[in-house]
């Protein structure tokens, strides 16, 4: 296929080829694992109770998560889809940016949910009557915290693997800005957790948690935020 401007060389549609091939069937094979997950989860939990329940429950979603998550993988890199070939380099940046915005003002406001689901289990574990639920709902907003801090950082695998589309000078400088914002949020709210934990060491925990799912997600919507307004004026 001969080179066009507003198209990839032989060498980088070769590559992307490849790429998009094994991504699709690495995709299945999370399908297919996560499928299992579930057949056991569902299986394993009959007749149980309890913390035993609830991890065959956990399990179980987790395999249905896989199984979410393969699918769409898997439809957008599946073999008969040709679009990409002639996806100019600008309209591919655009798209990927858009995406990774989605994502850093969708992931803070998934912690937000899980933060207010998480604040009672909090306080069954300061009183010592944590069960397994209770440590999982509290380290759901946590986790998300650390995807939409790892997004805005460029450390997940979309930003490595299109580093040339993603990272220019106004990034870096719009990543700084957000992560000293979010370093800020991050230090007042644990220190007002430190506050509160002298008084009442179950607000304590609550304010940590609180302040960790507030720094991960000023991170990402800062960036988000900033970015677009950067693509506005430009």
């Amino acid at each position: 296929m001969p080179y066009r401007g507003c198209e990839m060389d032989e060498q980088e549609l070769s590559k992307t080829g490849r790429t998009r091939t094994r991504k699709f069937w690495s995709a299945i094979c999370l399908a297919v694992l996560g499928v299992l997950a579930m057949g056991f989860g569902f299986i394993s939990g009959q007749g149980l109770s309890g913390d035993a329940a609830t991890f065959a429950g956990v399990i179980a979603g987790l395999g249905f998560s896989c199984v979410l998550v393969g699918a769409v993988a898997a439809w957008w890199n599946r073999p008969g889809d040709t679009r990409w070939m002639s996806e100019a380099p600008q309209g591919k940046r655009d798209r990927l940016q858009a995406q990774r915005s989605r994502q850093l003002f969708l992931f803070p406001a998934v912690a937000l949910i899980f933060l207010a689901l998480a604040l009672d289990p909090v306080r069954h574990v300061v009183e010592g009557d944590g069960r397994l639920r209770d440590y999982l709902w509290i380290l759901l907003p946590v986790l998300y915290a650390w995807v939409t801090a790892a997004i805005a950082m460029g450390w997940d695998h979309n930003s490595r693997a299109n580093r040339r589309f993603l990272e220019d000078e106004l990034t870096i400088v719009i990543r700084a800005r957000a992560m000293t914002t979010a370093f800020l949020v991050l230090m007042t709210g644990a220190t007002a957790a430190f506050g509160l934990f002298l008084v009442r060491p179950e607000f304590g925990a609550m304010g940590l948690l609180t302040a960790l799912a507030a720094g991960g997600g000023t991170a990402g919507v800062r960036f988000a935020w900033l970015d677009r307004e950067a693509g506005q004026d430009g």
